[in-house]
């Protein structure tokens, strides 16, 4: 089985070496070789006093954070508990995911799962082969796609509007993995 996640910040704070953001939204979503999903969830989460207004594809509020979030370590729990051994994982992004992730539970009893964990954005920079713009320019190599950059050149449709939500990245990030493994993009042996 295959798993992708995803998760949204309140855009407010570090986003490397090691993300500090707060995590105000975490979805995944479990799905079989063909595309059948088995599972998906998505959470609202606690925490985030403070939004970054001036993101405009910021489309958790304070509101929502404050009467529909729920315990990060909550949703992190539910998130690992369908994990199987033998799952692969998938995310857009995976240092910035797994980092903010491995950041919320330091100090607790749970631990990052070990499984095979694939990054589209990085796994796919070579396949896309998009140009460094600005001052990456005078860098080697390609630039890292985005998700729609990225689904564009695989032909998966998106609406841009709902980019963002952590749980419609996580749909077109799955559609991204099928095709990219179909085509040899996402080598999962």
């Amino acid at each position: 089985m295959y798993i992708v996640f995803d998760l949204e910040t309140n855009g407010i704070g570090n986003f490397r070496p090691i993300p500090t953001q707060t995590i105000t939204q975490l979805a995944y979503i479990k799905f079989n070789n063909k595309g059948d999903i088995i599972h998906q969830d998505s959470h609202i989460v606690k925490g985030a006093t403070q939004i970054n207004n001036s993101i405009p594809e910021v489309k958790v509020t304070i509101d929502d954070i404050n009467n529909k979030g729920i315990p990060l370590e909550e949703a992190i729990l539910k998130f690992f508990s369908i994990i199987d051994d033998e799952d692969i994982l998938f995310s857009h992004n995976t240092d910035f995911d797994k980092g903010l992730i491995n950041q919320a539970i330091k100090g607790t009893d749970l631990y990052f799962p070990k499984n095979k964990l694939i990054c589209t954005m990085k796994n796919s920079t070579n396949f896309c082969k998009l140009k460094k713009t600005g001052y990456a320019s005078c860098y080697s190599g390609y630039k890292w796609p985005a998700l729609h950059e990225l689904a564009s050149i695989l032909n998966v449709n998106v609406n841009n509007t709902m980019l963002h939500d952590a749980l419609y990245d996580c749909l077109i990030t799955k559609e991204c993995v099928l095709k990219g493994i179909l085509l040899g993009v996402f080598l999962i042996n």
